[in-house]
Order: structure tokens, then C-alpha cells, then sequence
């Protein structure tokens, strides 16, 4: 592990409904306790113009957006977000905490779309400007749970979308995650004040 500008990018990934944010929020407040300088963003969004894109995104609008023009559009916010925010905090050697970052796009725009992967993965490189995460934490949970979950929720765009779609994200996920030697899989479906034990202590020899 190790981000060449310095400090620690951390990034939890999962299906909609998976716990991300919450664990995002968990690990943010346990570092803090610790002392450490924490800032906490999501994707897409965590600055002005990504806050403008993630409407557009996530919002029904009455548009029909294109698979690439929704990737391009992530890109958009994830590259703000890379320079105005995670770059400056990385340098500053403090600890940064993505609810989503780019290999959600290659499970959802690529496998779940079908764009080609090598194509996604391409516009992040460009997107990411050199930063990659020192851990990403994938929250793994089945399709029915996810539907459980979602009961009762008023859905956004994206989580309308139909099981198949899910089925091929998750897929996706579980295939990119086993490739990455920074990567930590954990059961969505455990109480959450176990899976925050797990991704603090997954983190601490290495990071915290």
C-alpha cells in the first residue's frame, strides 16, 4: 500500500444499499478519536460541480442518458474531485474517505452497462491523475438483500434499474476486487459495529 502523494486514501465500495456510507462515517469518526485529520467526500459529488453532476446522474430529469454519456459524467465529477479536493489533502499527509471511487465505475458503467472495461478504466486513469487508493473496503451483499434493503425507499435513477443490471454489477465487483492486492472483502450482511471492527482492523497495522 501507498499513495505517491502522500497521506491515505481509503475507499469503501458496494451495491447500492451494501452500508458504504455508513462505514464511510464509522471509520471517519474512529480516526478522529486518533487524531487524524479526516476528510470524508463521496462519488460522484464532495465538491460544487460534482454536487451539480450527481443530480443530473442520480435525479429523474426525464432524460435519457446514454451508458457513455453517464460514464463521461462520472468522470467529470471524479476528476474535480481528484484536483480540487483528494490531491491537496493527500499532500497535506492527511487521510481522505471516498464513499464510492473508481472501480465503482468499471462494476456499474462497464460491467453493468457493457462498455467496454478497457475503455472505463482508460477515462479513470485520466480522471485519477496519478491517485490510486491505499485500501478499498468492498461491502459484499447477495441481490436479495440488496431488495430487502431497498424496501421502502424512494429509488434514484440508477437504483431503478433492473435486477439483471445489479446481478451484472455485482459480478463485476467481485471480480475486480479479487484482482486488487489492496483490496478487502467483507460481508455486507454482519451487524454494522462488526464490520467496523473488521475494516479497522483490516486498516490499522498498514494505515491508521
Amino acid at each position: 500500500m501507498g499513495n505517491s502523494f502522500g497521506g491515505s486514501l481509503i475507499v469503501f465500495e458496494g451495491l447500492d444499499g451494501s452500508g458504504t456510507t455508513t462505514q464511510s462515517g464509522l471509520l471517519a469518526d474512529y480516526l478522529k478519536e486518533k487524531g487524524h485529520s479526516v476528510l470524508e467526500v463521496e462519488e460522484p459529488g464532495g465538491t460544487s460541480l460534482g454536487r451539480a453532476v450527481r443530480d443530473l446522474l442520480l435525479q429523474d430529469h426525464g432524460m435519457d442518458i446514454e451508458p457513455l454519456s453517464e460514464l463521461f459524467l462520472y468522470e467529470v465529477s471524479r476528476a474535480q474531485l481528484v484536483r480540487e479536493k483528494i490531491i491537496p489533502e493527500l499532500k497535506k499527509e492527511n487521510v481522505i474517505i471516498s464513499d464510492r471511487f473508481a472501480v465503482s465505475s468499471v462494476a456499474y458503467q462497464g460491467h453493468g452497462r457493457g462498455i467496454p472495461i478497457d475503455v472505463v478504466k482508460s477515462l479513470n486513469g485520466v480522471a485519477l491523475n496519478g491517485v490510486e487508493p491505499d485500501a478499498t473496503i468492498f461491502l459484499d451483499i447477495d441481490l436479495e438483500e440488496r431488495d430487502k434493503r431497498s424496501t421502502g425507499e424512494k429509488p434514484d435513477r440508477i437504483e431503478k434499474e433492473a435486477r439483471e443490471f445489479y446481478r451484472r454489477v455485482r459480478e463485476g465487483y467481485l471480480e475486480e476486487i479479487r484482482s486488487m492486492d489492496d483490496a478487502v472483502l467483507i460481508d455486507g450482511t454482519l451487524p454494522k459495529d462488526e464490520i467496523s471492527r473488521r475494516v479497522i482492523s483490516e486498516l490499522e497495522s498498514e494505515l491508521l
